[in-house]
């Protein structure tokens, strides 16, 4: 079978990309292993909700502007959204190489030929738990972020969560809502004040062009590295607010000797880095008032600037402390073994510029840091799926 365009992953990327590409006249199929959302499906806690409000997030379709959607019904609009584009589940793409003027998919149903390619598979979709997690005891249950559904899940006792960025600190707020005593060894993590001079902050940061930054416009590179400030679902959320809530914070763990876990010293400045962080989007977002000449109120006084008392312990020993259970949000990583081994770098991902690959007609979708700050969020969906179906119609020939 051929067909003008390949997209691979039913996703929000890649069902953004298929309306694109439909609004343009383009011939395509969108191929899923799974089902449609597979990833926001199999991957999200009960109680989870999107922590970007609902004017963020109209690529789901019209809601309240500060709506902020739980898990299943994200997953039941992403089911609308696949509805209307071709979408073919359980056809999982094995292989992707160059093959004449297209490409080759190898696939579950057979071999198919595409002119163009769309990756909109994401790189924040398998689990990624740290070599220390072996060393743990056999008695704990292990569950990773994309395993963990709710406290009932967890044998009795407390709970170690290991990681503070967007999923550990909401996760730890989970479990402590549930009445479990958790040990949240914490990471350092960026985190956004909820509100700022009347507005939310992420309102101010979208007007001064923060959401549009460039690798390019970065003076440290390692930006692109780090994960995803924290926020809660309309609200803020710090270290220093689930400390004042009863978990025990503690640095990053760094050895296991049978139930003894050690700790590092980072606490004090994994919370500094919080602060630090939530300071200079204010600074950004007063700038822009200032350049602009807007009569904005004065900056509200903000619990989560509020310092706590910090005593971490330097080991925990976890029969001792009944825990019961790990929980490890160490974040996620993306599969690429699947292309062809001219398409990826040497460390794993794959090799492009922007959105482009290194092959006339392949194109990638849905990446952090694709070609701005929110590409790999749904705000940013829109406007790079434009680009990239643009790109595309082009090179089919208009």
């Amino acid at each position: 079978m051929r067909v003008d365009c390949a997209v691979v992953g039913a996703g929000p990327a890649g069902l953004v990309a298929s309306a694109a590409l439909a609004a343009r006249g383009v011939e395509h199929l969108v191929l899923e292993r799974g089902r449609a959302g597979e990833s926001w499906r199999s991957q999200r806690w009960g109680s989870f909700r999107l922590n970007t409000p609902g004017w963020m997030n109209q690529v789901l379709g019209p809601q309240p502007r500060d709506a902020n959607l739980a898990g299943p019904e994200v997953v039941g609009r992403l089911g609308r959204l696949a509805a209307a584009s071709p979408v073919r589940e359980g056809v999982g793409v094995t292989r992707l190489a160059p093959a004449g003027d297209g490409y080759a998919l190898g696939t579950d149903a057979g071999e198919l030929r595409a002119r163009t390619v769309v990756v909109a598979t994401g790189d924040q979709n398998r689990p990624r738990r740290p070599a220390l997690a072996d060393a743990f005891p056999d008695r704990l249950a292990q569950v990773h972020t994309a395993g963990y559904r709710d406290p009932g899940q967890l044998p009795d006792g407390a709970v170690l969560v290991v990681g503070s960025a967007q999923s550990g600190c909401q996760i730890a707020e989970d479990l402590i809502s549930g009445g479990r005593r958790v040990i949240l060894a914490t990471s350092l993590v960026g985190r956004v004040p909820f509100h700022h001079r009347g507005r939310e902050t992420v309102e101010w940061l979208i007007e001064a062009g923060f959401m549009d930054q460039r690798p390019r416009d970065l003076p440290d590179p390692s930006v692109m590295r780090a994960p995803q400030p924290v926020q809660a679902p309309g609200r803020g959320l710090s270290l220093p607010a689930l400390a004042r809530a009863g978990v025990t914070l503690a640095g990053r763990p760094v050895a296991v000797d049978g139930e003894r876990v050690a700790f590092d010293d980072s606490l004090a400045a994994n919370v500094a880095a919080g602060d630090a962080f939530a300071a200079r989007l204010r600074g950004l977002a007063d700038e822009s008032i200032r350049r602009r000449g807007l009569d904005a109120p004065p900056a509200e006084p903000d619990e989560h600037d509020v310092p706590v008392d910090l005593d971490p312990p330097a080991s925990l020993d976890l029969r001792v402390e009944r825990v019961g259970a790990v929980v490890w949000c160490t974040g996620f990583g993306g599969d690429f073994s699947w292309l062809d081994p001219d398409l990826v770098a040497a460390d794993g991902r794959p090799r492009r510029d922007n959105a482009a690959g290194p092959v006339p007609g392949l194109w990638y979708l849905g990446l952090r840091w694709l070609r701005r700050r929110c590409s790999g969020i749904l705000f940013g969906f829109p406007g790079d799926a434009a680009v990239v179906a643009d790109a595309v119609r082009a090179h089919l020939g208009g």
